[in-house]
């Protein structure tokens, strides 16, 4: 079963009819947020979903932003803690991935991608942290990733679902310009840290999508070919 109608619950759409997976793709999608009321809102159908299918294995996506020291005290990285913690102790059977910034066709605008080609090819001025590092992946990368997980019988465990590099959003954004072809208009301050994240129980698995895909800037090259 699927929970949600994202972008994520798109992707994952092959496993609505399972009966022993539960795939919880709903809830507070924009890192951004600060309403107790979306936090709540996503808490409380977690908790009435696993009550309502407590045999089921639970997939639950959170955020790399966790071990990311310049967003993680965020109501919304620290909302993702908490339910981590309550899956971990209430939940019978779970798989939490901790998922960096997901490209696909649909989605929000708040994504990083999303805003960053919006407001580029609008010729808008952005702002920019200029030591900052982002970690893009395909959402089809994400689905081979936890679909072999699951046919693993991967369980109780939290793994981050990323690239094996995260790259600066100074080079995001180059990238993006060559491919529109114009010139970002920025603002750029001195903020951000590196964004080093371990993929090693996934390792395997990247190298089969960089084979196919490639990494760091021929990734975001084939990402924005294929999504814009």
């Amino acid at each position: 079963m699927v929970v949600g109608t994202g972008l994520l619950a798109k992707t994952f759409e092959a496993y609505n009819a399972s009966k022993d997976i539960l795939v919880f793709a709903s809830g507070v999608s924009n890192s951004k947020e600060t309403d107790p009321k979306a936090f709540k809102r996503e808490f409380d159908l977690l908790k009435a979903t696993n009550k309502a299918y407590p045999n089921a294995k639970l997939v639950y996506f959170s955020t790399v932003s966790i071990t990311d020291a310049s967003v993680n005290t965020s109501a919304y990285v620290q909302h993702k803690i908490m339910l981590e913690n309550y899956i971990t102790k209430h939940v019978n059977s779970f798989l939490i991935l901790r998922i960096s910034n997901v490209v696909g066709a649909i989605g929000n605008p708040n994504t990083i991608m999303n805003f960053l080609v919006k407001a580029i090819n609008e010729e808008r001025p952005i702002s920019i942290w200029s030591k900052a590092e982002r970690n893009m992946i395909d959402v089809d990368d994400v689905f081979y990733i936890v679909d072999n997980l699951l046919m693993q019988k991967t369980n109780r465990v939290t793994i981050n679902v990323a690239t094996r590099n995260s790259v600066s959003v100074q080079s995001i954004v180059e990238e993006i310009e060559v491919f529109l072809g114009k010139k970002a208009i920025i603002n750029s301050i001195e903020k951000g840290n590196s964004l080093p994240i371990d993929t090693s129980s996934i390792s395997n698995l990247l190298f089969d999508i960089e084979a196919k895909s490639g990494n760091e800037k021929t990734y975001l090259k084939q990402l924005l070919i294929k999504y814009y």
